[in-house]
């Protein structure tokens, strides 16, 4: 689905950003849900601390500890639940949401082949991902931990368009979340919001960041 409604189907691009949870990653927030229901809550009791959390908001850009983080949704989900969590185990769930999709590593590589690739990421300084993370792949690494700003803000998507060299309307962006993906879209950059791999691979096509032969290429992971 291509929001940015004011870009017409010929304009090319020749950059794309892509968010990593949701996006690179099978899902953004799946071990939380299993942890959830193996205890009884209501659904989104977890997840919610980590997609809309004013918390995660402060550790995605180096505020808080990942501990302070955690004792933080231990603490909250006991008062509203009378619930305790392990602190490692709800660690581990949180980091079960990290598994790369292969299929998409893949769709990155042939995107690099024709564009400069970018991974835009709100995230946590020391996350277990980035010790085998594909680094390789992106020739600009734009991280709300770093940066001191994240999705939606205007400053990231700025920041983006700043090491990219690009203008907005050069830039694709790919982020599951409607809010990411329309704040990138009022500031003209050519936004995609990600449902699945197929979808993906069109709109980027259209835009001229895939050759007709990558269409359909999908079934096929990188090695």
């Amino acid at each position: 689905m291509l929001t940015n409604q004011n870009q017409t189907k010929q304009n090319q691009v020749d950059a794309v950003a892509f968010d990593f949870g949701g996006v690179l990653t099978h899902t953004a927030f799946g071990g939380l849900s299993d942890y959830e229901g193996e205890l009884g809550l209501p659904a989104d009791s977890l997840v919610t601390h980590f997609r809309d959390g004013p918390e995660m908001a402060r550790l995605e850009v180096g505020r808080i500890s990942a501990r302070e983080f955690f004792k933080h949704v231990c603490v909250s989900v006991q008062r509203e639940h009378g619930q305790r969590l392990d602190i490692h185990r709800l660690a581990a769930s949180a980091s079960a949401g990290e598994r790369l999709n292969p299929t998409m590593l893949r769709l990155v590589r042939q995107v690099g082949v024709r564009c400069r690739t970018a991974l835009l990421t709100n995230n946590v300084a020391g996350a277990a991902w980035r010790a085998s993370f594909p680094f390789e792949l992106f020739a600009v690494v734009v991280d709300s931990s770093e940066v001191g700003a994240r999705k939606p803000d205007p400053v990231i998507f700025r920041e983006l368009l700043r090491r990219l060299g690009r203008r907005a309307e050069q830039v694709a962006f790919v982020d599951d979340l409607p809010r990411n993906v329309d704040a990138a879209a009022d500031l003209g950059i050519q936004a995609i919001l990600f449902t699945d791999e197929s979808g993906c691979r069109e709109e980027l096509a259209r835009l001229g960041a895939l050759g007709p032969a990558d269409i359909g290429a999908e079934a096929t992971p990188c090695g």
